[in-house]
Parts: C-alpha cells; structure tokens; sequence
C-alpha cells in the first residue's frame, strides 16, 4: 500500500476531527448522538524517529552508514458502547547514506545493518517504504478487551514488536485479553504478519524463511522458505502477582511447526529481583513428514532453555547478572521473523535462538540521573557455544563471542517532553575465529547508533 494510500485512509477516519470546533480530553465522558462524535472525540496520536547507524567492520573489510528519516500517525475512535476502531500507518526515508549495496571487496558482501533501517527483503528499495501498521476493531468490557485486526499487541518472551529499527514487528489476527487485581490471562490467535524492516503483510508460509534459513544439525542448507505449510501462531499466556511473587507462564504453538511451554517465576523484595525462567520445545509431528531438508526442527529435537537473574537496583542505580544455559537435547529455535527472544541474558544485537548445547552470561550496570530523565547503562555479554563448522547445536553457523552495548537515553521535559535522544554504541568480537567470512556484518565490529524519537 503506497503512503497516499495510507494518508488517505487516516484523513478518512480523522477528518471530521480537524474540524472539531472545541479541544476534549479522551478521559472524559462524552455523550455520543451522532456517528461523527465518534471522530470528533478520537484520538491522534504518533512518533517522528531520525535514526543514524555506522558500522565499522574489522581491518579492511568495508564499513557503511546511513541516516533514515520516518514516523508514524495513528487514530482510534471514542469508543462506543465499549466498541472502538483504529487504523494506523508508518513510512520510511532515506535522507544521506554510503552506498549499501556497494560490495566488500574481500567477502564480496553488502550491508546487513544499515539495510535493516529499510527494506530487509529488497536492497534496492529505498523508496515505497510506507507500511499500513494497524487496521483492527477492538471491544472494550469491565475486565478485558478482545481485538481483530491488525493491531498492537501485547510484548512477550518471544513474540513481540521489538521496535528497535525503523518499522516493528507487526501482526494481524485475534486477541482476547482478560484481568484483574492479581491474574491477568491472554489468547490469541496470529495468522499474518509483517516482519521488522519490512513493507509487505504475508501469511505464515511466506513469511517463515524470509531470514537467512541456516542450516540443518547435519551441515546441509535448511530450506524451509514457503515450505512449512503453516497457517499462523496460537498463544495463551497466564501471569500472576500476590505478595512479591510474579508467575508468568507463556504457551506457543506455530502451526506444524512446533509447542513451546516457557514459565517464569521471580520474586522481588525491596531493592532486589529474583528470577528464573525455564522453556521447553518439541517438534510438530508434521515435521517428520517433510524431506530433511525443508523441516523447521527435527523431530528428535527437544529445545531447552533455563535462564536465571540476580538484580539490586537504589537510588539510581541498577545492576545485575543473568545467566542462560541451552542444553544438548537440541537447537531452541524461534522464527526471526515474529519477534526476538527475551531470556534474561538477551541484549540487542545477540541472541540465543539458533543454538543448543551453548551457555550465556550477560553483567549489567546503569544509572538514572536528574529524577529519571537522563539514564546509562552499560551490558557485557559472552555467549560460549559451539565452533564455526560444527552444525549440531549452531544454526547459523556463529563462533562463541563477546558483546559490549552502553547506553546513554535522554527523555527531555517540559516544551520537550516527548523528545527522547538515545546514543548506543556496540562493540562486538569472536572469541575464535576471524576469518572474513564468518565475521562480516556478524562480528568484529563496533557500531555507533544516534536514535532521536519524539512522541505526540
């Protein structure tokens, strides 16, 4: 769907309120006598985002860096004997930029980062780059709401929007969410999606595989692009919280593909959080119906994750340890095109998807000055796997490697509050190898991040 598109779409929910005579408040009530009050007393709300990115690869292999310009405008109605409507759309430009698709002269590759601000799955596009991100109906009762459409969703641990590009994961399907003081419950079923850094809506077979496929524990190329035959993702979530207790318990099952069980159990007392998180993964049975190749996971496959937390925060400062340990029953596998995993361990730019028989630890130290506005935070973190070339427990075919992000977030106030500058610098390296190939736009590297946001 091209911007005009989109634009013309949000005018048509939100033109009646441009020309809204008095200012409202959305908290307040109104009564509605006519269809176009629902309009008038809506909602616009929305975010501009300037994000520029440089990568500076190891030795002579080369760097790249761009700026992107984009933002994004949403509209939702008053809602209506508990009903309500909402459309949203978000674009993309290019204002300066290296040559993307200049090739390395060494691995003869291209950028990987810099074109994630885009288009993932087209490297020449840096034009139609528009998306329509929400479309959905949503009812409103005393202790839930339920949802279709495309629509915003509730993050967990492993799907989620995880806006940390450009464009978000986005998803279209059901959502039934239910609460009270101390239980909160959610269904849902997801049937298609529009990865991050990406423009188009698929259906589950098209979109599993649009990442890099890795490979199979044998050592072949996984194909399972468009050959996984699934029809969308069913999750049930159940969280709980009494007297310093939190229990979170998510289920998964992708269609054909795979269950996922993954509890999480912390405790909290005055300045410090415990926590320990444990998930499970067995293989769909139509898995073993396909060629070896084209499966997702194999069926003697069992993936296992258990992920641990220690954290003190005071005055200010927060700190913490976490640690993760994938066993050797096989790979902990999760579609990178529906979110990214948050075990306790995960930091942007790492991830524990793709391996097994690996261990992960991750230190944190960070501090919020000036009553919350201005913060920094500094992450380590190791994760020691399996080599390059063994293929068993290593998906992508990664070496064991460091990982060190810091930080500083500034959220202005007062005539700029809603203006948040965020300045992330990583630096990543193998604790192994470095040849070329294996480490280009994957490790040994440093990148410098310049996010600026402001919220409407």
């Amino acid at each position: 769907m091209t911007l005009e598109k989109i634009l013309l779409l949000i005018c048509a929910f939100t033109g009646p309120m441009v020309f809204a005579q008095e200012p409202h408040n959305r908290g307040e009530e109104h009564r509605v006598e006519k269809l176009s009050d629902l309009f008038t007393h809506g909602e616009i709300e929305g975010h501009i985002r300037n994000y520029f990115m440089n990568t500076r690869n190891q030795g002579e292999l080369k760097d790249y860096y761009t700026n992107a310009l984009g933002g994004a405008i949403a509209f939702k109605t008053l809602p209506y004997k508990g009903l309500e409507a909402g459309v949203k759309g978000i674009f993309t430009y290019r204002t300066f930029s290296a040559d993307l698709n200049e090739p390395d002269e060494i691995t003869g590759g291209v950028s990987k980062w810099e074109h994630e601000l885009y288009d993932a799955t087209d490297f020449e596009n840096f034009n139609d780059l528009d998306r329509l991100e929400e479309l959905y109906l949503k009812y409103n009762f005393r202790q839930g709401y339920f949802t279709y459409g495309k629509m915003e969703i509730r993050d967990t641990p492993l799907l989620n929007e995880s806006d940390g590009r450009m464009k978000p994961f986005a998803f279209k399907g059901v959502w039934l969410h239910l609460e009270n003081r101390i239980h909160r419950f959610e269904v849902s079923w997801i049937d298609r999606v529009s990865p991050r850094s990406t423009v188009e809506w698929y259906d589950f077979n098209e979109a599993l595989g649009l990442a890099f496929n890795g490979y199979q524990p044998n050592g072949v190329p996984a194909h399972y692009y468009e050959k996984t035959e699934s029809k969308g993702i069913a999750l049930m979530e159940y969280y709980y919280r009494a007297k310093g207790w939190r229990l979170r318990y998510n289920h998964y099952y992708l269609h054909r593909m795979f269950n996922i069980g993954m509890a999480n159990v912390e405790y909290n007392l005055p300045g410090w959080r415990f926590g320990v998180q444990y998930a499970l993964q067995v293989p769909d049975g139509f898995q073993e119906e396909l060629p070896y190749e084209e499966r997702y996971m194999q069926p003697d496959e069992t993936g296992q994750v258990i992920s641990i937390l220690s954290e003190f925060r005071r005055s200010g400062w927060l700190f913490n340890a976490a640690y993760s340990r994938a066993f050797s029953t096989g790979r902990f596998l999760f579609p990178r095109e529906l979110g990214r995993d948050h075990f306790y361990t995960s930091v942007q730019r790492s991830r524990l998807e793709g391996f097994g028989n690996s261990h992960v630890y991750t230190l944190q130290g960070g501090y919020n000055f000036n009553t919350r506005e201005l913060f920094l935070l500094t992450q380590f973190t190791g994760v020691h796997g399996p080599e390059v070339g063994d293929l068993r427990y290593n998906k992508y075919n990664l070496d064991s490697y460091h990982l060190l992000n810091t930080k500083l977030i500034w959220n202005l106030s007062d005539f700029f509050e809603g203006l948040r500058l965020e300045l992330f610098y990583v630096r990543r390296w193998n604790m192994h190898n470095d040849d070329p190939q294996v480490v280009f736009n994957l490790s040994n590297f440093d990148q410098f991040n310049l996010i600026i946001n402001y919220y409407f």
